[in-house]
């Protein structure tokens, strides 16, 4: 294993504290809106299900981007999933992000309408937040697609893999 996968050691949580020093703290995990779980771990890997732009059980972006939404305003809700993404991550990790060897894939789509083009720009709101919480381990393989209505209307709905370091 080299650097750029190994999780900070001792004890305190280097990703958490990124985290807050970009003035971000996790909310609480969100409750799935359907007949799924909201993470599986299969071995070395965390599922993640897609993640809207909620914030304390409440949507904070809705409608198609490019219409009730600019861009700026959907790269933050694609920001505002994939800190959603790590609230999932902790619970499932035992309150620890530096658990995550490696963000493996991120997916996302947008609520956009026809000939709307600015999908990846979007989904940079979710990447960046990764890159800046877990440095090389961050960066990760993505697809950024789109549809004409996400459930709840939500702009944005996002969700990942991860590779973690197995419980001690």
């Amino acid at each position: 294993m080299n650097s750029a996968t190994t999780p900070a050691s001792g004890g305190g949580d280097a990703a958490l504290a990124r985290l807050a020093a970009l003035g971000l703290e996790l909310p609480a995990p969100s409750v799935p809106r359907g007949s799924y779980v909201p993470y599986v771990l299969s071995g070395p890997y965390l599922a993640v299900a897609g993640q809207g732009p909620r914030l304390d059980g409440r949507l904070r972006y809705a409608g198609q981007v490019g219409i009730a939404l600019d861009l700026e305003q959907a790269r933050l809700a694609a920001r505002l999933c994939a800190l959603n993404l790590l609230a999932q991550v902790h619970a499932a990790c035992g309150g620890r992000l530096d658990r995550v060897l490696r963000v493996v894939r991120l997916a996302g789509v947008v609520n956009a309408p026809v000939g709307f083009t600015e999908h990846a720009k979007v989904l940079d709101g979710a990447s960046d937040l990764l890159h800046a919480v877990f440095g090389e381990r961050g960066l990760h393989a993505r697809i950024a697609t789109g549809a004409s209505s996400l459930p709840s209307d939500m702009a944005v709905e996002v969700e990942a893999l991860f590779e973690i370091e197995p419980q001690d």
